[in-house]
């Protein structure tokens, strides 16, 4: 499964890589044909650009919520939550270990 995860990984980064290269060159020849001016052309790539961050920020926040969906569903635990859990019982260990020693004595 990671194997499949890692390709798929770099599948897609191949992939926009490729765009980001045949974007730039489209850019190029419509500066080389006349159509845009190179101002023109730098504002439209940093506007996609632009687009892309704001569709792949949105994309990480609906897969964050998914995921999130799922462990509640699950009934999992949060972090916080574990975290939480750990600070009262290593409390309540202490206090056992130092009513034992007072037993103790």
């Amino acid at each position: 499964m990671n194997d499949l995860l890692k390709k798929g990984f770099l599948l897609g980064l191949g992939a926009a890589v490729m765009s980001k290269e045949k974007v730039e060159n489209y850019f190029q020849e419509l500066v080389a044909k006349g159509k845009l001016t190179p101002k023109e052309a730098d504002d439209l790539y940093e506007s996609l650009l632009r687009k892309g961050e704001e569709t792949g920020d949105k994309w990480n926040r609906r897969s964050k919520e998914r995921i999130h969906n799922i462990l509640t569903d699950l009934d999992m635990v949060t972090k916080e939550e574990w975290l939480e859990l750990k600070s009262r019982l290593d409390m309540l260990e202490e206090r056992l270990d130092a009513f034992m020693e007072e037993d103790k004595k």
